[in-house]
């Protein structure tokens, strides 16, 4: 199920862009519309990881990318800011239900040798074959910006019936425990005891915040200035995703599952994020189109290796891996919705500021992850 939702939730990313510029709304409402997806990803995740526990994760799976389906032909079809914005808040609703619904079928179906090595998997099966997604998206786009919205609606549709008849579950994982508002609560991530009584959990949880906020930042800005400062029409950010995509998996597949085996997570965090700060830094004063999209390939290529890290460390520090699966994307998604907003504002300051702000948190997060190390050991 992964990998359809990775290539059909992604049609539609690289002709955003140039829908949004269409539509005449300025340069900080893309922003605007990512922050309103993230934003009820943010306050809703906890409440599905509950209903997982509750109605099992195939269940909640199947609901989710229908409804999501629904939401971007609602986007599609937007004319106005109010539209769009009423789209993106439904889509992140339930977008937050088909992610963590995923890591929750993870977590309850695989045994805990290899857990590690499923969640790096799954992580690296989104990043490639949703570059296969945004290559789809661009070429369609060129042509025709609403049939991408069609095609990645049937798709998602066609998903929900593949999940449907084609996925089970282990029947232990639900339960008869009754809902609680509390636990679907996006609130209370820090008051669950284990957080509390776990520093080295605290700050893991800070960190993933701040990365969210980094990431996005240069995610957005770099869609969006590939379309309004280099010109590119939506199949180079396809094609660009897609190069990425390959790169990702093989140092997924080779460095990233190296990390979880033989060193040390927080460590080898601390690196990844100082070295995506650094390529950013150098990527700030080049015009040149080739050498930009070379960098970049670098960035995401090694970026890629930071959400099953810090996904891995998680579940392994925590007590219920379900109610933390939950919190875990509501925090990112938080880091998401802030990411967004600042990207949006500061790229109508100036196009280069969010990847300047994007170095500068890369580079604290880097420094955090080495204290990290010592504090667990």
């Amino acid at each position: 199920m992964t990998i359809l939702f990775a290539i059909f939730a992604n049609i539609a990313h690289p002709v955003t862009p140039r829908f949004i510029k269409g539509l005449g709304l300025g340069d900080s409402m893309f922003g605007w519309a990512f922050a309103g997806m993230a934003f009820t990803n943010f306050l809703f995740s906890p409440m599905w990881a509950a209903l997982t526990k509750k109605w099992g994760s195939v269940n909640i799976t199947v609901v989710s990318l229908i409804v999501y389906g629904l939401s971007q032909l609602m986007f599609g079809y937007a004319t106005s800011a109010s539209t769009i914005m009423m789209a993106r808040l439904l889509g992140g609703l339930f977008v937050g239900g088909i992610q963590v619904s995923q890591l929750t079928y993870i977590v309850n179906n695989a045994d805990e040798e290899s857990k590690g090595k499923t969640l790096v998997n799954n992580a690296t099966m989104q990043i490639v074959f949703g570059t296969i997604g945004y290559l789809i998206g661009g070429v369609i786009g060129d042509y025709s910006i609403i049939a991408a919205f069609h095609f990645q609606f049937i798709g998602l549709c066609v998903s929900a019936a593949f999940v449907f008849f084609f996925v089970t579950e282990n029947p232990l994982s639900t339960t008869l425990e009754r809902l609680s508002l509390k636990l679907m609560s996006p609130f209370t991530p820090f008051m669950k005891s284990d957080v509390n009584e776990s520093k080295f959990l605290r700050n893991i949880f800070i960190i993933s915040i701040v990365a969210s906020v980094a990431s996005v930042l240069y995610d957005q800005t770099f869609n969006y200035y590939m379309a309004d400062y280099f010109n590119f029409e939506p199949s180079v950010n396809g094609i660009i995703k897609a190069i990425t995509g390959i790169t990702a998996l093989v140092s997924n597949s080779t460095l990233t599952l190296w990390i979880i085996k033989k060193a040390n997570i927080s460590k080898a965090l601390g690196y990844i994020f100082m070295i995506v700060s650094t390529l950013i830094v150098a990527l700030i004063s080049i015009n040149n189109p080739l050498l930009f999209l070379v960098i970049n390939i670098l960035y995401f290529t090694i970026h890629a290796a930071y959400l099953p890290l810090v996904q891995k460390v998680v579940t392994d520090s925590a007590i219920d891996q379900n109610t933390t699966i939950g919190k875990i994307n509501a925090l990112k998604s938080l880091g998401m919705i802030i990411g967004a907003i600042i990207a949006g504002q500061g790229y109508a300051i100036s196009k280069q500021l969010p990847f300047i702000l994007a170095s500068i948190l890369f580079m604290i997060i880097g420094f955090m992850s080495l204290f990290n190390r010592k504090v667990n050991e």
